[in-house]
């Protein structure tokens, strides 16, 4: 990571010198200048410790670059910019060096081991089974997806985990509405709930569990025909998670554990848990019910963990879960919600804080919805009247790359739209088209030559930094792992299609306007070049799911 080393020693160079406390020192950045004529990086070193230094800023770069210019070996150049900006050159040689460690890394360049001994359950997507995925479930899905490959990539053992809500009033009420037409099938008139759930999706359930099990759940007791609702929960419940397994199969996200809320209630477990709270005295009955004492930690109120008539509550099966996690030995929980659910964020910290479990461990990360755009205008839909797209819908319109791509590219803290038409045009105004076609000219270049020479057998020696386009795609080659630990730390798989779309660009532009094949033959420095940035892009899109096409 070139960038993350030499911040490292840039800022422990600064620390020695001129001291300067951790609150300043985190201001001080290292990053490619935005004017590229200034050189290959940049810092603000000077601007931010000119106050604790007493210096002017001016004066303070010049001094900082002289002491740099002596004593970094990586560095060619050192230069300084009003107000204060020291701008570095790297030497070609680095940058040889930097291609040489891509090509004896090859499928695993970018990966680093900065997470190495670090458990981490990442939860995300789960969705009732009382209903088909949407939209936003497709984005918390891939943003989940693709922070697994992250944090995987940094080193990280990570379980991916879909919590199925299996327990409780709703799939109940679900099971009810189930039981209904189940028995109808068969013969027997019974009355749908009101208020129960849109026919259409209980039906489809029910017919898959009719499909597989016929009438196995049909009773005859004293010459009357019932439902045996506990075994039809069961096969209801899998039906469902069948179909959302399988949905997201479709775009490629896959989980390590299926953990079912009904599972905490087995053997005692929930007995034992109200036992421990209230010896702990962090439960308390009163007006009937029992509360949990999560003000104390935080949270805006207390919350009810059994209600008046003896029913757990939700929340008790969040204390639960949680201490299910705590006892996996995790050191770090990450959950990915549903943007119905901010007011979860103080729930589940307290609740961390009341166990003995540290906040810091539980990162919880609020996705937002995902308004769809067609024929430039939103896409508006409605139960009532039957207009209902859903993301198995969206993966069968516009494919799974393009799904993956467009729910990645964007912070998920953010709505965000998803123009549906953009996502289907083969244009490079289609930004996963637009990256895709880059890797699929690189194999046109190979197609052309007639051969297909190993990324083991490219010479860095005869790769040409001539040009600044050369040297551009070279740097980006080398800051690219710099980009899969920055992504995994911030949460952000955005930094990655950012990445892919910047090198896509830098790369069309050098087929534009340089030569790779002169006469039939490839010019090897260029070729040797091009044959790295393809094993990068390849790394790249793989984070992210997505295919690197041959043809397009």
């Amino acid at each position: 990571m070139i960038i993350k080393e030499l911040a490292f020693r840039l800022e422990r160079y600064l620390e020695r010198i001129y001291g300067g406390s951790q609150d300043v020192m985190s201001s001080v950045s290292l990053s490619e200048p935005k004017n590229k004529k200034f050189g290959d990086l940049c810092t603000n070193a000077a601007m931010v410790l000119s106050g604790p230094a007493s210096t002017a800023p001016m004066d303070l770069a010049k001094d900082i670059s002289e002491n740099i210019a002596a004593s970094w070996t990586e560095v060619e150049d050192v230069n300084v910019a009003r107000p204060g900006f020291i701008n570095f050159k790297l030497k070609d040689s680095f940058l040889r060096d930097g291609l040489k460690q891509i090509i004896a890394s090859g499928p695993y360049y970018g990966e680093n081991d900065t997470g190495k001994g670090t458990r981490v359950n990442l939860e995300y997507v789960s969705s009732n089974p009382t209903g088909f995925l949407h939209i936003g479930h497709g984005r918390w899905g891939v943003l989940g997806d693709v922070l697994s490959r992250l944090y995987t990539a940094n080193g990280y053992d990570v379980v991916r985990e879909y919590y199925v809500n299996d327990h409780g009033s709703q799939v109940e009420r679900f099971v009810e509405c189930a039981s209904c037409l189940y028995a109808r099938y068969f013969g027997t008139e019974s009355e749908y709930p009101q208020d129960g759930y849109p026919q259409d999706t209980v039906s489809r359930a029910v017919d898959m569990v009719i499909q597989k099990e016929g009438k196995k759940y049909i009773r005859q007791e004293d010459g009357a025909t019932g439902v045996d609702t506990k075994g039809l929960q069961k096969a209801v419940v899998d039906a469902m998670l069948a179909e959302i397994g399988k949905t997201l199969y479709s775009m490629g996200v896959e989980f390590d554990v299926w953990f079912r809320e009904s599972s905490l209630y087995q053997l005692g477990n929930f007995e034992k848990v109200i036992q421990r709270l209230e010896e702990a005295g962090l439960a308390y009955e009163s007006d009937g019910a029992l509360w949990f004492r999560s003000s104390r930690f935080g949270d805006e109120k207390d919350r009810v963990i059994i209600r008046k008539d003896g029913q757990p509550t939700y929340f008790a099966s969040d204390i639960m879960y949680l201490l299910d996690k705590e006892s996996r030995s995790f050191d770090l929980l990450i959950y990915i919600l549903g943007a119905d659910h901010h007011g979860y964020v103080d729930r589940l910290r307290a609740t961390a804080s009341a166990l003995g479990i540290e906040r810091q461990k539980l990162d919880i990360i609020i996705g937002q919805l995902v308004n769809l755009i067609k024929d430039g205008r939103p896409l508006k839909m409605s139960r009532r009247k039957g207009k209902v797209y859903t993301l198995r819908d969206l993966i069968g319109e516009v494919g799974k790359d393009a799904v993956r791509y467009f729910f990645a590219d964007s912070s998920f803290d953010t709505p965000m739209d998803f123009d549906i038409d953009l996502a289907k045009q083969k244009s490079n105004q289609n930004p996963v088209f637009y990256v895709q076609y880059a890797h699929a000219r690189i194999e046109s270049i190979l197609a052309k030559i007639g051969q297909r020479p190993s990324l083991k057998q490219v010479q860095t020696s005869r790769i040409r930094l001539d040009t600044q386009s050369e040297r551009e795609i070279a740097k980006a080659l080398l800051f690219y792992p710099d980009e899969i630990h920055r992504a995994a730390g911030s949460n952000s798989p955005y930094f990655i299609t950012q990445y892919l779309y910047d090198l896509a660009s830098k790369f069309h532009y050098f087929y534009n306007h340089y030569r790779i094949i002169e006469d039939g033959k490839a010019d090897q420095g260029r070729l040797g070049l091009v044959l790295i940035l393809k094993q990068v892009l390849v790394n790249a899109l793989d984070i992210l799911g997505i295919e690197a096409p041959v043809k397009m």
